[in-house]
């Protein structure tokens, strides 16, 4: 997508922080780097974090509730010295008690008791993206988002401990030595993903609740300024990769006055 914006004629800047936007009379007229750089603008389009474009455009949305926000979750990546013949690219091991982790999860900020994953194995497709005779798998495991459930400085101690819950569970549903196997890792917790700027702790944006779907999720203008337009998947039409890029269509559309 990169190589098709500077196709298009796009000056792509990579690890630019925006500190501020300029705003006068209602309109965004430059974007202030972290460097100092001043950079003017016609329109603005803001993929970031719902919060952190209101605060950078100064408006909040006029809202009956507060937002609330999808669940995170749990990453372990992990390379191995093997793998198990009846793992498929994607593989999904569900839990018996379905509907008590949904409210773990949504209501009562708590860790699945019986969780249910998604393990990827990327190197069923293509072997090369590990070294001869190893293998690349990725366990998901769904867990709270810190506005419900632990803090994000809570999963420092929390996020060992489960990862090895979590080894165990698979151990124990058919991957047997998969402990011993792991020959490099990476835990990914919800203290991650808010160091990278995710709102409460979750990758998966703004929850798709009634009233934060369809008409009732944020718009993608904004209250008050002419030229900042939202995009990504807090905004219109929701969470998900085709759906974000119809946001940006969507996006481009209001910027130009075209159709989407």
């Amino acid at each position: 997508m990169a190589a098709a914006a500077v196709a298009a004629g796009a000056d792509v800047r990579w690890s630019s922080e925006v500190t501020s936007l300029e705003r006068a009379a209602g309109r965004v007229r430059a974007v202030r780097l972290a460097t100092g750089e001043r950079i003017a603008c016609d329109a603005v389009v803001l993929t970031c974090e719902l919060p952190a474009a209101y605060r950078l455009l100064g408006r909040a949305p006029r809202r009956p509730v507060p937002l609330r926000h999808s669940p995170s979750a749990v990453v372990l990546h992990a390379g191995t010295d093997r793998t198990w013949p009846g793992l498929a690219h994607h593989t999904l091991s569900f839990g018996a008690a379905w509907e008590r982790t949904f409210d773990e999860l949504t209501r009562d900020g708590r860790l699945m008791s019986d969780p249910s994953l998604l393990i990827s194995r990327p190197t069923a497709h293509d072997p090369a993206l590990a070294p001869p005779g190893r293998h690349l798998h990725y366990v998901l495991a769904p867990c709270p988002n810190t506005d419900l459930g632990p803090s994000a400085a809570a999963w420092r101690d929390l996020g060992p401990r489960y990862r090895d819950s979590l080894v165990a569970v698979l151990e124990h549903r058919g991957l047997h030595g998969f402990a011993a196997s792991v020959r490099e890792e990476l835990l990914v917790t919800p203290l991650d993903w808010a160091r990278r700027g995710h709102a409460a702790g979750s990758p998966f944006s703004v929850s798709h609740t009634f009233a934060q779907t369809g008409p009732f999720r944020p718009r993608n203008v904004v209250r008050g300024i002419e030229n900042a337009v939202l995009a990504g998947c807090g905004t219109t039409p929701g969470v998900g990769v085709p759906t974000v890029l119809i946001s940006g269509g969507l996006a481009a559309a209001r910027v130009t006055g075209g159709r989407s």
